[in-house]
């Protein structure tokens, strides 16, 4: 899929089309690494994955379709730092042909919903425990052309320990802004318009922060 297609799809700039694999190719570039994302972007079909990510060892990457897989030594390589990582045993069936969701071509972005952990007998197997990427291809998890999805965030649904034991569970995604102040006026103007037409279109439970920076001063605000 073309990466502007990608773009359209997830909200997603990168500023690159590859990864650099080496740490001469890193020191070479003019342009540093770094993602463009849209906030709220709006998604129709977003899809959802019902255990847990398979994570690089290393670097703490999550399996995605840019990996490179050796089906039959069971080994994926992470794409970020190339570290090669066996696959658990509950991945014994994976093929060319059976692929685990997060494989998909079409699946770069996904969101995992895990079955919740209970505390049981040690002799009694939980949901948690059994389950694996088989059992998203049991509910229907199939590779699509469209990526759509209603974008959703993690609130804090947490209940926090503090002064007077303040609850939490209402609050809902947080935003940082980082303001480079060092600009002509006449920037700063049309930054400080765009700025507000975009907090008025976050939920209204939402935690915002400014960064301001000029020079070497740098200045924190926390707008609630």
């Amino acid at each position: 899929m073309d990466f502007l297609e990608l773009e359209a799809i997830e909200g997603l700039r990168w500023p690159w089309n590859s990864w650099p694999t080496t740490k001469s190719d890193c020191k070479s570039l003019v342009v540093p690494l770094s993602i463009m994302y849209t906030p709220l972007m709006q998604f129709s079909e977003l899809p959802t994955i019902p255990y847990d990510p398979l994570i690089c060892t290393r670097c703490g990457a999550v399996l995605n379709p840019y990996a490179r897989v050796d089906y039959q030594s069971r080994i994926w390589a992470c794409p970020f730092c190339l570290l090669k990582n066996p696959f658990p045993r509950s991945y014994a069936g994976i093929t060319e042909t059976n692929l685990p969701a997060e494989l998909f071509p079409t699946y770069s972005a996904v969101e995992y919903s895990p079955p919740p952990r209970k505390s049981v007998s040690t002799t009694t197997p939980t949901a948690a425990s059994t389950a694996s990427w088989t059992n998203g291809i049991g509910q229907g998890l199939q590779p699509s052309r469209s990526m759509s999805s209603t974008s959703s965030f993690s609130s804090l649904a947490s209940t926090v320990g503090g002064t007077g034991g303040v609850s939490y569970g209402e609050l809902g995604p947080a935003f940082v802004f980082v303001v480079d102040a060092s600009m002509v006026e006449e920037e700063l103007r049309a930054l400080r318009s765009e700025l507000l037409l975009v907090i008025e279109q976050l939920p209204e439970n939402s935690l915002v922060a400014l960064i301001t920076s000029f020079d070497d001063h740098k200045c924190v605000e926390l707008l609630i």
